[in-house]
């Protein structure tokens, strides 16, 4: 099997504030930051080189995968997206290489798009997805061979409407489909002496697609099965849905860390669990919830977290080291790193940044994102 290169690199500004202090692929999901899902989702359909592409706070990227004989990380100045493939060029050997975006939970059987680009030889091989809705995506027509002849980089309504309308003459199955682009893609490296000779070619879904369908290059799409599970998770929105997915077993062949101490329940290492955990929920390793505490449904604590006495957490990601005192209460929020939550306090629908106190009702107290020291680092 080939290389895959993980572009890890992005601000994540939709993401903010959770990504003020800590990269996209770094957020903590459950046990494991995002990119690991991809590596693990990598490594299991057969690809032997993963070579991650970092740049955005990327040094914790670096320190989370410092010894690691299964992943090379790159600290790169790029520009866009296939600005990183004309970095690292000179590394790439292999005739054709598969790239994935950093920010995907998915289990897509991406070796069938790896035998689908080898058997039909074009310049490109492009992940698709059937969705509901496809603006927030790259939305793509195919012909009956399934060679890709429009593409647009997450369209407006009216652009969606005028593309259909373009490409009805095409009466083909694909015209009735809402496929857009997954952030997989297989190459040949063909395309590498293209984005050498074009040094405008920054981003694949705004300039390197369209280029190469003007210049009459074959551009293939692979179709994931219908039953396969696939999030991009951009926002905050689609993060804690990715999170409660993973609870409920929604994402097939991916498993959670720890041991599965009863249905919906998930625990990992040295805990000292005095309260109540109602399903689905997952728990870290070294993590202490005290007596009277009720933890969930759909509810996430990181390694190292602690729970006071009767506090109660729902619909809510605790990420590491955080404390919640006795008494408080935390409902369809995210608390980040390090964060002391006083005694009877009160957080609902809201996001505390690493490192706060707090001593009084979110409402009535603005919390600001403080320096934060990566729970990937090394103590």
């Amino acid at each position: 099997m080939p290389t895959a290169i993980i572009l890890a690199g992005g601000l994540g500004s939709r993401l903010h504030p959770l990504t003020k202090t800590l990269p996209k692929p770094l957020i903590p999901l459950a046990g494991k930051p995002i990119l690991q899902y991809i590596v693990d989702l990598l490594k299991i359909n057969g690809f032997d080189r993963l070579i991650v592409a970092a740049r955005y706070l990327g040094h914790h990227i670096v320190n989370y995968y410092s010894g690691s004989k299964e992943v090379e990380v790159y600290l790169i100045d790029s520009k866009d997206t296939a600005d990183v493939l004309r970095i690292l060029a000179d590394i790439i050997s292999e005739e054709c290489f598969l790239v994935s975006m950093g920010d995907i939970l998915t289990n897509a059987p991406v070796k069938e798009l790896y035998r689908d680009h080898v058997r039909n030889n074009a310049i490109a091989t492009i992940g698709l997805k059937e969705v509901e809705n496809p603006l927030p995506y790259g939305l793509v027509f195919l012909d009956e061979r399934r060679r890709i002849v429009l593409f647009t980089e997450k369209p407006i309504s009216l652009e969606v409407y005028l593309l259909s309308v373009a490409h009805y003459k095409y009466r083909v199955e694909s015209s009735y489909w809402n496929l857009v682009n997954t952030g997989f893609y297989m190459f040949n490296d063909d395309i590498l002496t293209i984005l050498r000779e074009n040094e405008s070619l920054m981003d694949f879904g705004r300039h390197v697609f369209p280029f190469l369908l003007e210049n009459d290059y074959e551009l293939r799409g692979w179709i994931m099965p219908a039953e396969t599970y696939w999030s991009d998770i951009g926002r905050i929105e689609t993060y804690k849905e990715a999170a409660w997915d993973l609870l409920d077993n929604k994402v097939s062949g991916v498993q959670l860390p720890g041991v599965l101490k009863s249905s919906g329940i998930r625990v990992g290492g040295n805990v000292d669990l005095k309260g109540e955990l109602i399903p689905p929920v997952y728990v870290g390793s070294n993590v202490v919830v005290e007596e009277g505490a009720k933890i969930g449904p759909y509810s996430i604590l990181e390694d190292g977290v602690v729970v006071g006495r009767n506090a109660i957490v729902h619909e809510s990601i605790i990420w590491h080291r955080s404390l919640l005192m006795d008494e408080s209460y935390v409902f369809d929020s995210i608390v980040m790193n390090n964060v002391v939550v006083k005694p009877g306090v009160k957080i609902v629908s809201s996001v505390v940044g690493t490192g706060n106190v707090v001593s009084s009702d979110l409402y009535r107290q603005k919390l600001d994102v403080m320096n934060e020291v990566s729970p990937y680092a090394q103590d």
